[in-house]
């Protein structure tokens, strides 16, 4: 498929509802396929998006995916990747990722985290493809995902 170039930007009070449906699209059968539909709780996800950092790719005026991100410590947590069913393996999460670590490096932070459940290969495959290191799972179905950042310091 066609790579895309999406433009970046913050999310608004206006997009809520088109990400809660690009999740709905998304996010739902993925955690329904995998045999564990308790994952997907689009309350949970309404909280994440209304706490977090938000960035909304955009292609042709179209959402095309998402991401939330959340400073912990020296960490900067993805928290959620989310990108619609017409825009899948077209670019939009590796840009979205490579958005998330000039975000960190720019705030002097260590490391980008992620947790992904252990059978999610294509999640695991995007994430190590950026460099990021499994580590020891979180729990018994969760791996976490750490990529270490630069850091320059200022003289």
């Amino acid at each position: 498929m066609e790579r895309l170039k999406c433009s970046l930007r913050a999310v608004t009070d206006d997009d809520r509802g088109m990400l809660a449906l690009i999740a709905e699209e998304t996010l739902h059968p993925l955690a329904d396929g995998a045999g564990h539909p308790e994952r997907y709780h689009m309350d949970e996800l309404m909280d994440l998006l209304g706490r977090a950092e938000v960035v909304i790719a955009e292609s042709g005026g179209e959402v095309a995916g998402f991401m939330a991100v959340e400073t912990q410590g020296d960490d900067l947590h993805v928290a959620c990747v989310c990108v619609g069913p017409n825009f899948e393996a077209r670019g939009v999460a590796n840009q979205l990722l490579d958005w998330a670590e000039g975000m960190g490096i720019d705030r002097r932070l260590a490391r980008l985290t992620a947790y992904v459940p252990a059978g999610d290969h294509p999640s695991r495959h995007l994430y190590e493809g950026h460099c990021f290191v499994a580590t020891k799972p979180a729990d018994g179905e969760m791996v976490a995902l750490v990529k270490r950042l630069p850091r320059c310091d200022e003289d």
